[in-house]
């Protein structure tokens, strides 16, 4: 049979990303999304509607599937086989044609980056009028980013037949993106979405959860008919864990249901398989910042026994609320209002689980809790709460098994958030030691390939606090960790992708090297602290960000001056003059207060040196030098620091 009918059903699979290429289909009724996995998991890519064509790259190529097709709504396709379809390309330009128009749209949204040259070869050599790249070598032809037509060459010398103009003239269109929905307006209630449970019969184990969310002021909570585990197979059975593809397909599918309504908080789970518990995820509308204490992940989960009490309704009101994102400041004052009083209400049951529970289980909620109380520390600026999530967080460490990798990673980080404030704040020395243990912790239980952000934010926080301890009590030690856990963070953060985390962390790196260098005494450490300000400097400004290049300035400008104090060469201290003068009049002008008085003193103690040694052998400028400034790994320093060993999924640092 070369072509057959097909039909499926809502959120149904059609073929999904690295399946054999044997089919490809026509849309008779309905609709078809079209995703592609990223860094982020499936991303929705297009939107295909009855008459279009889709799946006949592969076929055309004999390649595995690139994306991902799933139905929506109810769904009637053509489906043709490769033999068929193959034989309709080459005798029938209407096809041919479409096949092209596909072709060329590809690479316009993408600027030529998801057909790969052999691809584009073998699929176009395949069409009545192959498309000839006309420069004699196999590179892919790509559209200019401007929209500008074509260039000749990319179609010959010839004149360009009526298929060629039709693609010039969609490279040439620059109107909106079809078919691309409105920003949604943010609401200034919280809406929150209960999804079935699968296993709950009759719907009776989430009536209960609706009546104990239902009253909070501010809050609207309503049923969802659907169940998310039925949408993304495999999930009921799944162990969650960041990075890995079902959780992404999870909370993908779970956002693209909060847009539809435009609601905040989606709530999904089961009844788990000894019928004992109710299992609750949570899925957000956005994903909150890393470095925020009591970040909800879909890793957290909250535990319910079957046919709950109402002792546990505090409880549920207070997780549920901390799991939610506000996207307004309306829904920041809801959140302050309700949140704290409700979490003081449930602290009893949140700081000592029932003991009915399995140990995972008392875990969980002792986890879910303590982000409850760092979210409360951050609305009342009441610093107990974060003892409480400190408390939280360390009884549920104490129950989790070594087994549990990515649930223990996201405890110690968010460990380790809590007690770098609580030491900042008490100027305490043992909690900044406890805070870099706990990220130390951390990053062996993150993988860097799968998490790289968290795994790079927990690098340049172990830093930080590496840095303030060798402060306060004096570890050269500690400095030379702090160093190798920036350059490892820059790894992450890098200057094209991550600019503006990557001049903070460049600025930081500074800051540690010049202590460092000054502790050793080494010209080359210094320098190198030098190296930093100055590639920073390329990214930050003082039109765009005033404060930080005023930062970065101060910064380079305390490096000189060690380096003109350990070298001699007493150029670097007019440098350094000049530095601290350029700093200075943004914080003048910024208002910088505290940091313009440091400035100024620093300034004078630099202008007073020069006075001194005004006739003293100058040096070339230091930006006249050839650096060669990259985002280095720190290479050139190993001398001076000792050796590194780091592990692969991003292990303590040990330095020699």
């Amino acid at each position: 049979m070369r072509t057959v009918t097909k039909t499926f059903k809502d959120g149904e699979i059609i073929y999904t990303e690295g399946e054999t290429s044997n089919w490809a289909f026509e849309i008779l009724e309905g609709s078809v999304e079209i995703y592609v996995d990223g860094p982020d998991g499936l991303t929705l890519d297009g939107k295909l509607e009855a008459g279009a064509l889709f799946g006949e790259i592969g076929v055309l190529d004999g390649g595995p599937r690139t994306n991902t097709a799933r139905a929506r709504g109810a769904v009637s396709l053509k489906a043709i086989s490769r033999e068929e379809f193959l034989r309709q390309v080459e005798a029938d330009p209407g096809t041919a044609l479409k096949v092209m128009t596909k072709l060329a749209r590809k690479m316009k949204g993408s600027g030529g980056t998801l057909v790969p040259a052999e691809v584009w070869r073998e699929t176009t050599a395949k069409l009545p009028v192959p498309l000839s790249t006309g420069t004699g070598t196999d590179s892919v032809p790509r559209p200019r980013r401007t929209h500008r037509p074509l260039p000749a060459n990319l179609i010959g010398e010839r004149k360009p037949n009526f298929i060629e103009r039709i693609l010039d003239t969609m490279v040439k269109d620059t109107g909106p993106r079809i078919g691309k929905k409105p920003k949604a307006p943010t609401p200034g209630e919280i809406q929150i979405q209960i999804a079935m449970l699968r296993d709950d019969y009759e719907n009776l184990q989430r009536k209960m959860v609706l009546e104990a969310l239902d009253g909070i002021p501010g809050t609207r909570v309503e049923a969802v008919d659907r169940d998310l585990t039925k949408f993304v197979p495999g999930l009921a059975e799944a162990t969650l864990s960041i990075g890995d593809d079902m959780t992404k397909r999870a909370v993908r599918e779970g956002r693209r249901w909060l847009a539809e309504r435009n609601a905040d908080l989606l709530i999904w789970g089961r009844i788990e398989p000894t019928g004992r518990n109710i299992e609750l995820h949570f899925i957000g509308v956005t994903s909150s910042p890393g470095e925020r204490p009591g970040r909800f992940t879909p890793l957290n989960t909250l535990f319910l026994p079957v046919d709950f009490y109402t002792d546990w309704t505090p409880l549920i009101r207070a997780v549920v609320l901390a799991a939610v994102d506000p996207r307004s400041f309306a829904q920041g004052r809801i959140l302050r209002s309700a949140l704290p009083n409700l979490a003081s209400n449930a602290k009893s049951l949140g700081l000592d689980p029932s003991a009915a529970m399995e140990g995972h289980e008392r875990a969980a909620n002792l986890f879910s809790f303590g982000n409850a109380a760092a979210i409360c520390a951050q609305l009342e600026g009441d610093r107990a709460w974060y003892h409480t999530a400190v408390e939280a967080w360390r009884g549920a460490v104490g129950l989790h098994s070594g087994s549990e990798s990515p649930i223990l990673g996201q405890l110690y980080q968010q460990l380790g958030l809590a007690l770098q404030i609580i030491g900042e704040r008490t100027n305490d020395t043992a909690r900044l030691e406890e805070s870099a243990d706990a990220y130390r912790r951390a990053l062996v239980h993150t993988s860097r390939r799968k998490q790289p952000a968290d795994w790079g934010l927990m690098k340049y926080r172990l830093g930080c606090v590496l840095y303030k301890i060798d402060l306060a009590i004096g570890d050269d030690n500690a400095l030379r960790e702090a160093i190798q856990s920036c350059q490892a963070a820059r790894q992450v953060f890098d200057r094209y992708m991550h600019p503006i985390r990557w001049s903070e962390i460049s600025n930081t790196l500074a800051q540690i090297l010049q202590v460092y260098g000054d502790n050793v005494k080494s010209p080359a450490v210094l320098q190198y602290a030098v190296k930093c300000c100055l590639a920073s400097l390329q990214v930050r400004t003082p039109d765009t960000a005033p404060l930080q290049w005023a930062s970065l300035q101060n910064t380079m400008g305390s490096a000189l001056f060690l380096l003109a104090k350990h070298t001699g060469e007493w150029e670097y201290m007019r440098q350094s003059s000049e530095a601290f003068r350029m700093a200075l009049e943004i914080y003048r002008e910024q208002g910088g207060g505290r940091m313009a008085t440091v400035t100024e003193r620093n300034l004078l103690r630099a202008e007073k040196q020069v006075a001194a040694i005004a006739e003293k052998q100058v040096v070339e400028p230091l930006w006249a030098q050839s650096f060669n400034i990259t985002d280095e790994t720190g290479d050139d320093l190993a001398p001076y620091l000792g050796s590194a060993n780091e592990s692969e999924d991003g292990g303590i640092v040990k330095i020699a």
